[in-house]
């Protein structure tokens, strides 16, 4: 595991300002009341169940979710439901005599799109229940707001942005566009201000610290310099052999010297079956010491270290160096990178197009959605109009509207009302703020984790169980700080900072975006968003060994402790700029995800065909075959961590609700 950086003697909690109040952190500071990432604790379970019938309702006035900082994500109170059905736990539900046409598990992204499919097939007269455990929708796709000295600020609390949009199939960017999404306009009117940061001479950096590479210190990136790398790593402040080291493999020099007589089959074949440390280490013997730096960028990506990414996803990632000699044919087959690097279209080191930043992330898609579903809960027709628009929670779940969004919500057991193959019905069990409660429906789409649907639905055959359990979300964290402004940025001139030794890895400046009504502060004398990525993980041990223990390390990591290793690193960073942590921190939010994104196939440790081809015989496709009235949805379905996967296998899984429905009349 990453080191937490706490030591007393660098910097007191006073100087760092734990003392000092910030805006409002939430109950229990978002301590887990998971113990060991697996048992409960009975008697905080006890208190989170009695503060339920105390805490703000949906239907309350009040009830603001993007409002909340402290720790947020999986929120506490989103996830232990689910962990006491997983042990064992039962639960003697009331019967609402509510029933539905269809009734989703989940609130996401794939929940809300197939909810959206559904209608617009279906009709808007049928009844649509849709259930998610968070006290707010979007699953990954959520939305942050700030408010300091009367002004307000959005950012991304999960799903970032929408990648590689040519490569979105039509069903994706068809639904994009009929909920009011353009992505071809939105991106010409945004082009400039993502890029504003950089055009006010504001760059990347990469800081070095004592812990993993011997000395300390902040260097700027400026690739373009006359010097280039070599530039670059004689800044830096690392041993002479590591800095020989890293401009060896950053030159045109090295070679993979076994390598050079295979075709270009052969190469890829040998890339895709070892690591990229393998690689670097024994294919062009550079010395191991180099690999940390990578982190950043592969832990953003991949979640896990050199040592378990396959070497040719990180050719195809594109900018990691050492493969200049072997000559690769760019490759249209498909990969879990193929967002990345455009594979799909051959074109992995010819084109990057640029993503799509809303200034919420992919909220802005939820957002726009649930606009559609429930009109009367955001006002408003358009997205100009959307980003400053405040959703009124308590129209969400209204009797008498056709289609209901239930938050709080955990579904605890899902069962047809008979045979699978001859049921007219299901019932959905669900605890509702402490309350066990049944609904009945014509059809269920599953949009929830995978590896929940076998401890709450008894219907699957052991086969199908297993491939639901077989995948395993990435742990990962998206932590916002505010900050009183962004002078300790400007003075040291940049916008970015890579941070391969740290707790979080990446650290970068929230794009100033003006869309709509919605201005962010551009001037760095103004507020700014710092955005901070972690995935907590474990050096050494196998990829699926990591993301568990990233899990259990996430799931027990308190808010103070979060707080305290980001007050230090951000102080540490960019105390050379007259940053102060404790004068200029006004507020914290840390998005917590421990079952973060979908789990995607490698080439190392399982069949290489799972990651290369779409075939049927990988666990994600037995996992999603339809049983009578039910169909499962969700990135999970696709093994494939990006939003267009969401909405794909919704509407794959739409197609079987309305096949089912058209054949029981």
């Amino acid at each position: 595991m990453k080191k937490n950086f706490t030591d007393k003697d660098r910097y007191s909690d006073k100087e760092l300002g734990m003392n000092r109040k910030i805006l409002r952190r939430d109950f229990l500071s978002g301590a887990s009341i998971a113990v060991t990432g697996a048992l409960l604790c009975p008697s905080l379970v006890k208190a989170m169940q009695s503060l339920d019938q105390n805490k703000p309702q949906q239907s309350d006035a009040g009830y603001y979710p993007p409002g909340k900082m402290g720790m947020r994500g999986s929120h506490d109170g989103s996830f232990e439901t689910a962990h006491m059905v997983r042990d064992g736990e039962s639960y003697s539900a009331k019967n609402t005599d509510e029933d539905y046409d269809l009734v989703v598990v989940g609130g996401g992204i794939s929940g809300l799109a197939a909810a959206w499919f559904y209608r617009e097939s279906a009709g808007p007269n049928k009844k649509i229940l849709i259930l998610d455990n968070h006290d707010d929708f979007g699953g990954h796709a959520k939305r942050s707001e700030f408010t300091l000295d009367g002004r307000k600020i959005i950012v991304n609390g999960g799903t970032l942005n929408i990648e590689q949009p040519s490569n979105y199939s039509s069903v994706a960017m068809g639904y994009l566009r009929e909920i009011g999404i353009d992505t071809d306009a939105y991106s010409e009117k945004t082009r400039d201000m993502i890029r504003h940061h950089r055009t006010q001479g504001l760059g990347g950096a990469t800081f070095f610290d004592k812990e993993t590479f011997g000395g300390e210190g902040l260097v700027k990136r400026d690739r373009r310099a006359e010097g280039g790398w070599n530039d670059y790593f004689d800044k830096a402040p690392i041993s002479d052999d590591l800095r020989a080291n890293f401009k060896r493999l950053y030159s045109e020099e090295v070679v993979a010297s076994s390598m050079q007589d295979m075709s270009d089959g052969e190469k890829k074949d040998k890339l895709a079956s070892i690591s990229y440390a393998e690689f670097v280490t024994e294919e062009l013997g550079i010395d191991a010491a180099v690999l940390p730096s990578f982190a950043s960028g592969l832990h953003f990506r991949f979640y896990v270290g050199a040592e378990q990414v396959p070497a040719l996803f990180c050719w195809q990632l594109g900018g990691m160096p050492g493969f200049e000699h072997l000559n690769l044919e760019p490759s249209a087959k498909i990969s879990p990178l193929h967002h990345i690097a455009g594979s799909q279209h051959g074109r992995e080191h010819e084109y990057r197009e640029e993503s799509v930043y809303f200034p919420d992330g992919n909220a802005t898609i939820t957002r726009m959605t649930v606009r559609h579903l429930i009109p009367d809960a955001i006002p408003g027709t358009t997205l100009d109009d959307l980003f400053t628009a405040k959703v009124d929670y308590n129209k969400l779940d209204v009797s008498g509207n056709a289609t209901r969004l239930r938050l709080n919500s955990t579904a605890t057991n899902v069962k047809h009302n008979g045979d699978p193959e001859t049921a007219k019905d299901v019932v959905v069990s669900y605890m509702n703020n402490g309350m066990a409660e049944t609904v009945k429906t014509k059809n269920v789409i599953f949009a929830c984790w995978h590896n929940v649907i076998p401890y709450i639905c008894d219907d699957y055959s052991d086969e199908q169980k297993e491939a639901m359990l077989y995948g395993i979300k990435a742990p990962r964290v998206y932590t916002n700080v505010l900050l009183r402004n962004g002078k300790a940025f400007e003075k040291l001139g940049i916008s970015s900072i890579s941070s391969p030794g740290l707790y979080h890895t990446t650290s970068s400046l929230n794009f100033p975006l003006e869309v709509g009504d919605y201005v962010a502060p551009k001037s760095m004398d103004e507020p700014v968003i710092v955005k901070m990525h972690r995935a907590p993980n474990a050096p050494g041990e196998l990829r699926r060994d990591q993301l568990r223990l990233g899990r259990h390390d996430l799931l027990n990591t308190s808010f103070e402790t979060f707080e305290r290793n980001i007050r230090e690193q951000l102080q540490r960073m960019l105390g050379a700029g007259g940053f102060d942590a404790s004068r200029d921190i006004a507020a914290i939010t840390v998005n917590r995800w421990p079952h973060g994104n979908a789990y995607a196939y490698d080439t190392i440790t399982e069949p290489k065909h799972w990651a290369m081809y779409a075939t049927d015989d990988r666990p994600c496709v037995v996992a999603r075959q339809p049983l009578g009235r039910l169909s499962v949805a969700n990135s999970d379905a696709d093994a494939s961590p990006f939003t267009d996967a969401a909405i794909d296998q919704a509407h794959r899984a739409v197609r079987e609700v309305l096949a089912d429905q058209f054949l029981m009349k």
